[in-house]
């Protein structure tokens, strides 16, 4: 009798011990919150990009029902960088010095540089689901202090000139704003462009806030040029296709990130048949579910530029503080590596991850935007969608991966040497 009551106590160990685990793992985060930084144009020419934070905030939400890291709720801190250089270096110096965030999630192309210097001294993650100037390709502190879950431009512009050979382009013009994220994507266009054999008959810098662009227009089409490659602000996009299509001027335009649903707001109906390249996730049942847990979130329909790269941004920070038993700012740069990358069993969110850490196993996180494999810069290499303006709204028509630019982007690092 006593062996049938010890054998009936032993299985009923055995199956209350399970579920207490996954209870306490799934318990409501307590204590001090850990802040992580978001550091964004809120407001100014590209605020538009801010949207990608709702991909934070589902992170966020996964991360907490997780229980948290190591039991602690974590939480944002937001801060609007203008897409100003002194806006980002006051915005970042109170996100580490008053608000004590342990990592920083931004900011884009036109200030990261303006604020690594802050990160170098202070020893804080800056890990940018934005950036993707060709400027911190080879950035002596990329793998160290910086690093990108968006792929650099290189690839973009790889991208943009692979389908413009693709729909047959046998000439083509360069029309780009003057900012520093446009000279980016111009300075991977250009060289992708003598790397295909693909002539370049003209090209075009404009000053951004100009009443008018008829001039340049009429500059760029006088060869007769297959597809105009560029780079334009909403505002500056509205102006330049109005004109285009009052002027009755033909040619394929083919943009960079800029085209988006922003974009699409300012230009349409002129930018009727205008395609962007630029990064986006590979469809797949898992994205398709992540899309409709990310639009039920917000309410909203579409999925906001860099979305995706923000989603695993926040996600990549929080595994690394899950993997140490410190939870600060070096535990991050000590530990980003060995979450997001080979060895490690595959994982695609913070619970799967959380739950192996917790077990002593070793994790491979991989990404909504991409496997999220850094190399020794602390660059990734993400999928590329291809977007047309529609009826007033952005068609997806098709995805790049490394296997199609792979060839041109080995090749205009070898001619940017």
């Amino acid at each position: 009798m006593k062996t049938k009551i010890l054998l009936i106590t032993l299985v009923l160990i055995l199956i209350m011990v399970p579920l207490f685990v996954v209870n306490a793992q799934k318990a409501k985060p307590t204590g001090e919150p850990i802040k992580i930084g978001v550091l964004l144009p809120y407001t100014g020419p590209v605020a538009w990009v801010v949207g990608c934070v709702s991909a934070v905030d589902l992170a966020l939400k996964e991360i907490n029902e997780a229980g948290g890291v190591h039991g602690r709720p974590v939480v944002k801190v937001e801060v609007d960088d203008e897409a100003k250089a002194d806006a980002a270096v006051a915005g970042a110096r109170k996100l580490m010095d008053v608000d004590k965030v342990l990592a920083i999630i931004g900011p884009t192309s036109i200030t990261i540089r303006s604020v690594i210097p802050l990160g170098v001294e202070r020893r804080i993650l800056i890990i940018s689901p934005t950036a993707g100037t060709t400027a911190l390709d080879k950035d002596p502190q990329g793998g160290k202090i910086v690093y990108r879950t968006v792929s650099s431009d290189t690839v973009m512009g790889s991208g943009m000139v692979y389908y413009a050979i693709k729909l047959g382009a046998k000439k083509v013009v360069l029309f780009f704003e003057d900012t520093e994220s446009a000279a980016s994507i111009k300075g991977v266009v250009k060289p992708a462009c003598q790397a295909k054999g693909l002539p370049i008959v003209g090209e075009v810098v404009i000053t951004p806030g100009a009443p008018s662009y008829r001039s340049e227009l009429l500059r760029i089409t006088k060869d007769n040029p297959d597809v105009i490659l560029y780079e334009l602000s909403p505002p500056e996009g509205a102006i330049v296709f109005k004109e285009w299509t009052e002027l009755g001027l033909k040619g394929q335009w083919i943009g960079t990130d800029f085209v988006n649903d922003k974009f699409t707001e300012f230009t349409w109906p002129a930018s009727k048949g205008v395609i962007g390249v630029n990064p986006g996730a590979l469809i797949s049942p898992r994205y398709e579910a992540w899309v409709k847990d990310l639009q039920a979130l917000t309410g909203k329909p579409g999925v906001p530029q860099f979305a995706d790269n923000a989603y695993d941004a926040m996600n990549i920070i929080a595994l690394a503080l899950e993997a140490s038993k410190e939870v600060n700012r070096e535990a991050i740069l000590n530990n980003i590596r060995k979450v997001s990358s080979p060895p490690g069993k595959k994982v695609t969110n913070f619970a799967e991850g959380a739950k192996l850490l917790r077990q002593g196993q070793k994790i491979d996180y991989d990404g909504i935007a991409g496997s999220q494999d850094f190399d020794e810069y602390g660059n990734a290499i993400t999928y590329l969608k291809v977007v047309r303006i529609e009826e007033g709204k952005l068609k997806r028509i098709g995805t790049l991966s490394d296997k199609d630019v792979g060839s041109i982007v080995t090749e205009v690092l070898k001619l940017r040497k």
